[in-house]
């Protein structure tokens, strides 16, 4: 009988440890870190964010960012810096974000027309990852995925 009880325990925490903990995480303080695994300078504010973790084992994420920094801020400089991207010409009608994303873009990611803004993107084509600029308020946007 003894032998039953740690196995009826052991089956719950061997699941747990399988699956995780995923959810989805709207304006949460953390999502900056989670999203790009560096700590948020102090002269950058998380002004809007949507984070989404899957409950499966292995790393799965989505996540979209609006960032507002002080004007001599280096974050647009890091954000570049994190993985090879270019910078793409906009034309209207053209989509700013991948439709191949998990989660959809939130209604307050990149409000305005396409030409309003300049957009970087990673030369990777197999994890999409995002900077995009606001030319007149210099608010800077960002979307990335690990599947």
């Amino acid at each position: 009988m003894h032998r039953f009880y740690n196995t009826a325990l052991l089956i719950p925490f061997i699941m747990l440890l399988l699956t995780g903990c995923g959810g989805t995480y709207v304006d949460d303080k953390d999502n900056f870190e989670r999203a790009l695994r560096f700590d948020r300078p102090s002269d950058v504010q998380l002004v809007k964010s949507t984070y989404w973790q899957s409950s499966h084992f292995t790393e799965e994420h989505c996540y979209y960012l609006e960032l507002q920094s002080q004007t001599n801020s280096a974050i647009f400089q890091t954000l570049t810096n994190l993985t090879p991207v270019v910078l793409n010409t906009l034309t209207n009608g053209q989509a700013l974000v991948p439709e191949t994303l998990v989660i959809d873009r939130p209604g307050w990611f990149t409000p305005k027309t396409v030409t309003d803004y300049e957009l970087w993107t990673s030369t990777n084509e197999f994890i999409p990852f995002g900077i995009i600029r606001d030319l007149s308020e210099g608010k800077i946007f960002v979307y990335g995925q690990t599947l």
